[in-house]
């Protein structure tokens, strides 16, 4: 098979002349160059054999947006609703393409030099103070979406004292919280029902199969309140101040800066909802053929989704209740809200579904996060992959993360809005700042320079956003 030499961007002509670094996977499992990405065809017209814990990249695809879709979803619709439709899905757009452009560049650099991680690649070109900075980031903001993730789940199916008008109190008629119906109860019950059986194969093909449905029940959601949606708009029912161009004058109080705040608030909300970047290298090593030009289509195809997803719940979402958005849509998406639109037992059944598919996709993506925090955790504190640990070592490093997220989502549930706030920074970090020192460091062009720069300059800026923003009192993810 002929091999095709393809022109890296974000190399400069030194690193292409330079000799390749092996790889940190055996030759057998990759299959060559070319012949990877010849097999790694997400479209079916070649195959492979798949190795019990390896993926496909249908696999990949599923666990890479199951990692991006969470909790930031239900924020977009408010997000549009300070924009108007066009803006922000201008605004959207722009997002995911940066998302592609900064995590294709961690994947580039990292198999231009064989490196198995995020960790191991910042470690080579900042040292090791560089790379405990940004294990620390993802430590910090995914051990704190993690906590949240426990707290939503425990409000959508439970709820709060003193009502506890949840989901299965509302369905079972027990809002007096006996024990079994309490929220550390129902909480336990799924972490160790769901969560702890996904996490006790050690590869990530296994947390694919979940994945999958995991997509299958958030595209569901996203249908679901499309449909609601345009049958609001067949029978005119519609909300009377959606605006396709927002209203300049209204934006953040008025004046350019209140309109550029307004903004970037909508950026640093989507932002947050397309944060993979953590997780990018391990879906790699997860693939049958983990080669580069496989991994990129992988990141294209997964944010296309999430792109997709996200711009039907956040036009949707905004179009059923206009400027009376909430900061999470699902509180606007009440039975009886639903039932002025479909007969009333159709709502119940509606908004219990979209509570379902809602929380198993937390689970799920509660798993991939799971991943990120150990594998960073276990490189920072012990200089050497999760992968690598003694079976006991590894199950009781990673039930013991669950434990905590668990216990102080319950004793300490309102430590989430404190981890909020640092992982506002912390995200950026990881997500925008590090690739964009990654190119300043190897690449002498101006034109990259310049946008590594702009890029981390926009970092800077999200994250002091997502810092006013929260101590506004302001969503995200």
């Amino acid at each position: 098979m002929a091999h095709v030499v393809v022109e890296d961007p974000y190399l400069d002509d030194g690193d292409l002349q330079r000799p390749l670094l092996a790889a940190p996977w055996p030759a057998d499992e990759t299959g060559g160059g070319g012949g990877a990405d010849a097999e790694q065809r997400i479209d079916g017209e070649e195959s492979v054999v798949l190795r019990p814990d390896r993926c496909s990249a249908a696999g990949g695809v599923s666990n890479l947006v199951t990692t991006a879709i969470g909790a930031g979803m239900v924020a977009l619709p408010r997000a549009v609703s300070e924009t108007g439709i066009v803006v922000g899905m201008l605004l959207f757009a722009f997002t995911a393409a940066l998302t592609v452009v900064s995590t294709s560049i961690i994947v580039r650099y990292a198999s231009r030099g064989g490196f198995a991680s995020y960790g191991d690649l910042v470690r080579h070109h900042f040292g090791s103070r560089g790379a405990a900075l940004l294990q620390a980031a993802i430590c910090v903001h995914v051990g704190g979406v993690m906590i949240g993730y426990c707290v939503i789940i425990a409000d959508v199916l439970v709820g709060s004292a003193p009502k506890f008008s949840g989901m299965l109190p509302t369905l079972l008629d027990r809002h007096d919280c006996p024990w079994w119906l309490s929220r550390p109860a129902v909480v336990a019950a799924l972490m160790g029902g769901v969560v702890a059986p996904m996490l006790v194969p050690r590869s990530l093909a296994a947390v694919a199969k979940f994945s999958r449905c995991s997509v299958g029940m958030v595209m569901s959601l996203a249908a679901t309140i499309s449909a609601l949606a345009a049958t609001a708009a067949a029978r005119g029912l519609l909300a009377p101040d959606v605006r396709l161009l927002p209203s300049w004058q209204d934006m953040g109080g008025g004046g350019a800066l209140g309109v550029l705040t307004s903004l970037l608030t909508v950026v640093s909300v989507s932002a947050l909802s397309f944060s993979c970047h953590f997780n990018v290298l391990p879906i790699k090593a997860s693939l049958a053929k983990p080669s580069q030009g496989g991994m990129l289509r992988v990141i294209w195809l997964a944010l296309a989704v999430c792109a997709a997803i996200y711009a039907t719940v956040a036009v949707s979402g905004y179009a059923l209740f206009g400027g009376a958005t909430d900061g999470d849509v699902l509180k606007n998406l009440t039975a009886p809200a639903v039932a002025a639109l479909v007969p009333r037992g159709l709502a119940h059944a509606l908004v219990y579904g979209i509570a379902l598919a809602f929380s198993f996709n937390l689970l799920v993506n509660f798993v991939l996060k799971v991943w990120a925090v150990r594998e960073n955790l276990c490189e920072l504190a012990l200089g050497l992959p999760a992968l690598q640990l003694a079976a006991a070592p590894f199950y009781s490093l990673t039930f013991g993360l669950v434990g905590v997220a668990y216990g102080i989502s319950i004793l300490v549930p309102s430590i989430y809005a404190l981890l909020s706030l640092v992982g506002a920074t912390a995200c950026v970090t990881f997500s925008y700042i590090f690739p964009g020192l990654l190119v300043l460091r190897c690449q002498r062009a101006a034109l990259p320079r310049a946008g590594a720069r702009g890029m981390i300059a926009l970092g800077a800026v999200m994250a002091a956003i997502a810092l006013y923003n929260r101590l506004a009192g302001g969503g995200g993810e």
